[in-house]
C-alpha cells in the first residue's frame, strides 16, 4: 500500500506485508507494432518448455526469469482471432520478484528477457515486426514508485494457503478518517476485484457517517434556581 506517502501517522494505519509474503511483480512492455502468424485473442501465455526454472529464477535467485511465461494482452482484439489489419497495442508481461524497493533491475538484465521473450513468442509463431514497435517499459522499481511500500508487487498479499483471504486488509484503517480500497485490500486483486473494494469501503464510510451524525438539539425544560451575583453575600 501508499500509506507512505501520507506521512508516519497513516503507515501503521494498516497491515505491513512482509516480503516474504508479497505477491510477484513484473516486467511489462506496452507495444504498438504490426504482427503476423499466430492468430492472437484477447488474452494469450505463451509457455517455455522448463517452467520449473521459471520460478526458480524468482524465488530462490530473486532475478529476472531467463526462460519465463509471456501473458500478451491483445487490446484490440476480442476473441475471434481476427486481425485488425494495421499496427496493434499489447501488453506483454513477465513475472518478476516484488523486490522493486531492494535493488534496481539492471538494464542488461531486462534486455536480457525482453529478447527471450521475443524469441519464445517467435518460435510459437507471433512475429512482431520491430521496425514499425513503438515500446513503453515498466520493472518492478517503476511500480514500485507508483506504489511505495510494496516492492512492485501487483496483487497484494501473495494468494499462498487458504487462510491467505481472511489475511487481507478490510476498508477500514486503525488511522479515524482513512479508508482503504484497491487490489491489495479485500476481497483481491484484478479490476472486478478492486471495483468492489472500492464499492465495500464507500459502504463502510456511509455507514460511519451515519453512526456518528450528531445529534439534533433539544429544549430541555425545567433548571435550577440560583441567587444573583449581586446578591450573593448580603445580609
Amino acid at each position: 500500500m501508499g500509506l507512505v506517502l501520507l506521512g508516519e501517522a497513516a503507515i501503521a494505519a494498516a497491515h505491513v506485508t512482509r516480503r516474504a509474503a508479497r505477491s510477484l511483480s513484473a516486467v511489462t512492455w506496452s507495444v504498438k507494432a504490426r504482427t503476423a502468424g499466430f492468430p492472437l485473442i484477447r488474452h494469450n501465455v505463451f509457455f517455455d518448455a522448463d517452467y520449473r526454472s521459471e520460478f526458480t529464477d524468482i524465488f530462490s535467485r530473486r532475478r529476472l526469469p531467463e526462460r519465463g511465461t509471456v501473458y500478451v494482452c491483445a487490446q484490440d482484439r476480442q476473441d475471434d482471432a481476427q486481425h485488425p489489419g494495421q499496427a496493434e497495442r499489447l501488453l506483454c508481461l513477465v513475472n518478476a520478484p516484488p523486490d522493486g524497493d531492494l535493488r534496481p533491475c539492471d538494464a542488461t538484465e531486462i534486455e536480457t528477457c525482453q529478447q527471450q521473450s521475443l524469441e519464445l513468442m517467435r518460435h510459437c509463431g507471433l512475429e512482431i515486426d520491430p521496425s514499425s514497435a513503438q515500446w513503453v517499459t515498466t520493472t518492478p522499481n517503476d511500480f514500485n514508485r507508483l506504489f511505495p511500500g510494496t516492492g512492485g508487487a501487483l496483487y497484494g498479499r501473495a494468494s499462498h494457503g487458504w487462510m491467505t483471504p481472511f489475511q487481507r486488509q478490510g476498508s477500514s484503517s486503525k488511522l479515524p478518517g482513512l479508508y482503504l480500497a484497491g487490489g491489495s485490500v479485500h476481497p483481491g486483486p484484478g479490476v472486478p476485484m478492486a471495483a468492489l473494494s472500492g464499492q465495500l469501503a464507500a459502504e463502510t464510510v456511509m455507514a460511519h457517517l451515519v453512526s456518528t451524525k450528531k445529534l439534533r438539539r433539544v429544549r430541555i425544560s425545567g433548571g435550577m434556581s440560583t441567587p444573583s451575583a449581586m446578591t450573593v453575600g448580603t445580609p
